[in-house]
């Protein structure tokens, strides 16, 4: 028998993890307000933040893999949600939503 644990993120607490995931590696975000934040489920899970500059100019910055659910796990860190470190950690999307997806064994 298995376990199955979902962290639902909401799109503000995925916006701030990674913010302070792209700070923390070096790779901060250009600066401007978050225009939009788009989700796409296929072949794997990418976040496209639309950032709007003080000149008005949009730029998108994707974030998938690795980097996404490094982001993720951070946050939960930050924010004192246990992730366990020996477990399989995944990224999917529940009703619209990104989900860190962790399998307990």
């Amino acid at each position: 028998m298995r376990e199955m644990r979902c962290i639902i993120f909401e799109d503000g607490e995925l916006v701030k993890a990674l913010m302070a995931y792209r700070r923390r590696s070096g790779k901060p975000l250009p600066s401007g307000q978050i225009s939009g934040l788009e989700i796409e489920k296929k072949p794997e899970v990418i976040v496209r933040m639309s950032i709007t500059s003080d000149a008005g100019e949009t730029v998108v910055v994707p974030s998938s893999g690795a980097e996404l659910a490094a982001a993720m796990i951070a946050y939960c860190i930050d924010t004192r949600v246990p992730v366990p470190a020996s477990s399989n950690k995944s990224i999917t999307t529940i009703d619209g939503h990104i989900a860190l997806k962790i399998m307990l064994s």
